[in-house]
């Protein structure tokens, strides 16, 4: 009886949360664009959302009005005042887009619900199993990011995964397993390290057993490390079997130490080596298979050994990288295969006892608790926390953008912090594969024609979008919420430590950032349901620093 209404309320509280993340990012996406769909008073917490292709309103009360749209809702009601279930919401939502895009497919609209009803399903499942939600370390905080992006459709699909599979494989679970290996003969084996010193070698248990498998062969072969569920799936392809027939490719099972899935779930995390390996997984997560490419681990690289050479954030003694440092493939002729193997691995230098990837901090353990971060805070004011916080994470990124033209994808699942007596003490940066730069500041000497060198305005608005909408955006919310205060009054913090900086060195980049009506965000509804994830639309949102300086300035630039 008692398992029935704690699977009851997990089944109500997924598809509230649902609903919540469908209405915030259709709010963004297609109610800006159409106002006239949308009644919002942010005085008396109400919305009524009128979708015209259905005749339909939506409409209820807010339990916190967000200026940057991530809105938490008291309430969702339809039409009379049913109870708003979120598979009828997918179907409100797709007549409308359809209504005006009439050439998205049917077979789109078929994707974009079963990935609804996935995430969804994965959500009540984890929801079921999640402790306290507490977290102590930094696996903890790996395993217990519940909820995922607040602006996507479906942020917990894995579509490919059986049930017994998610059990298996899922961090939300606080799951672990081996890896799976294969030995690979040198003449089809890539790899590539930063520098030689800074290689990771597997297991010793792992050459052992390879050694005593290939004998006198086995100095011909290296050890190449595949997701359990990839080991199997590559099997499956008719040139792999090809490779392993001609002692190629030689399989070697599971084996070595224990691995724990971290965040993005292909991701582990290996404590007996210190370092993640990002491996290959053909499966679904969110709205794109999370394959290893050339040109994915070729920005990598590349990002890798130009941010060592230029010595980034080498005078911010609080502000760190999570370097990748080398690349493993099999090669085959078909790079469309050769990515189905492709791993790189990424050390890890900082104390795994109090560390935290900030996504998961800023999430809600349980109804009615604040966010996660406030747990470890010590009793410390918000606003000293904050403060010290945008001192290391801020205001290097804005200084080595600014000198460097250096610009990372530090959304807050990329971004780690090391908590010491209850204040932000290291802010570390992950996954270099989203490291870009800017072309006009790049050295006279680089040949900026690759994958890594962007123009300035693009390498522009992907520090917009992923540190001040997607980062500052959630973490602001989580703070404010969590204070009962305004978001506002924390966007004045950021705007005030930029007006600081600027006024001791003046930068465009800074000018930029507080002068912008707009910075652009991911549509990723939209996106989704086209099938367009690789290659997003975007759309504007409201830049609220501008108005910061309103009071005294129409223009908002009395800073310079």
């Amino acid at each position: 009886m008692l398992e029935t209404v704690d699977n009851l309320r997990s089944e109500i509280k997924a598809n509230l949360h649902q609903c919540k993340v469908l209405l915030n990012s259709y709010i963004r996406e297609f109610c800006s664009e159409h106002p006239e769909s949308v009644a919002i008073d942010p005085k008396e917490y109400t919305y009524t959302i009128r979708f015209g292709a259905s005749g339909v309103h939506i409409y209820g009360r807010f339990s916190y009005f967000s200026v940057t749209g991530e809105h938490e809702y008291e309430s969702f009601y339809v039409n009379g005042g049913e109870a708003l279930d979120h598979a009828y919401l997918v179907q409100l939502i797709i007549q409308e887009l359809r209504q005006q895009d009439p050439s998205i497919p049917d077979e789109r609209t078929i994707d974009f619900i079963n990935k609804v009803e996935n995430s969804y399903e994965k959500l009540v499942l984890f929801l079921q199993h999640s402790d306290s939600g507490q977290v102590q370390d930094y696996i903890s905080s790996e395993q217990s990011l519940l909820y995922g992006h607040p602006f996507h459709p479906f942020p917990k699909n894995t579509m490919g995964f059986s049930a017994q599979e998610v059990r298996a494989y899922c961090p939300e679970l606080r799951s672990s397993f081996q890896l799976c290996y294969f030995a690979v003969r040198e003449d089809v084996f890539e790899e590539e390290w930063v520098t030689e010193h800074r290689r990771i070698d597997l297991d010793v248990t792992i050459a052992g057993h390879t050694r005593r498998l290939l004998m006198e062969k086995g100095h011909s072969y290296a050890i190449l490390p595949l997701h359990p569920w990839q080991y199997e799936h590559v099997q499956t392809i008719q040139a792999v079997q090809e490779y392993i027939e001609q002692d190629k490719l030689i399989p070697l099972g599971s084996l070595g130490p224990r691995v724990y899935p971290t965040s993005s779930v292909r991701t582990v995390y290996i404590p007996d080596l210190k370092c993640n390996i990002k491996l290959s997984l053909n499966i679904q997560i969110t709205n794109l298979m999370r394959n290893n490419n050339r040109e994915q681990m070729r920005r990598t690289m590349d990002a890798a050994g130009y941010l060592l050479r230029k010595g980034c954030f080498a005078q911010e003694p609080h502000t760190q990288i999570a370097y990748e440092i080398g690349v493993c493939t099999c090669r085959f002729g078909d790079d469309e295969i050769t990515k189905l193997f492709t791993s790189a691995y990424r050390s890890i230098d900082f104390d795994e006892s109090s560390t935290y990837v900030l996504s998961s901090l800023v999430e809600v353990p349980l109804t009615g608790e604040r966010p996660r971060l406030f747990s470890l805070m010590n009793n410390r004011s918000i606003d000293e926390w904050f403060r010290r916080y945008l001192q290391i994470s801020l205001l290097p990124i804005i200084r080595v953008a600014e000198v460097e033209g250096i610009h990372f994808e530090a959304h807050l699942q990329n971004s780690l912090l090391t908590i010491r007596d209850g204040l932000p003490h290291v802010f570390i940066i992950r996954d270099l594969e989203g490291v870009s730069v800017n072309r006009e500041r790049a050295g006279a000497n680089e040949n900026t024609a690759g994958p890594l060198f962007y123009s300035k305005e693009d390498a522009w608005a992907r520090t917009a979008y992923y540190f001040f909408v997607n980062h500052l955006g959630s973490l602001i919310h989580a703070i404010a919420s969590g204070v009962d205060g305004t978001e506002e009054q924390f966007w004045r913090m950021v705007w005030e430590v930029l007006v600081e900086e600027y006024a001791r060195n003046k930068g465009e980049l800074i000018q930029h950032l507080l002068t912008a009506d707009a910075f652009l965000a991911k549509k990723n509804l939209m996106s989704c349901l086209t099938g367009n994830s690789e290659s997003p639309a975007y759309i504007p949102v409201t830049n609220v620093m501008k108005y910061m300086g309103s009071e005294t300035s129409e223009d908002g630039k009395q800073f310079v």
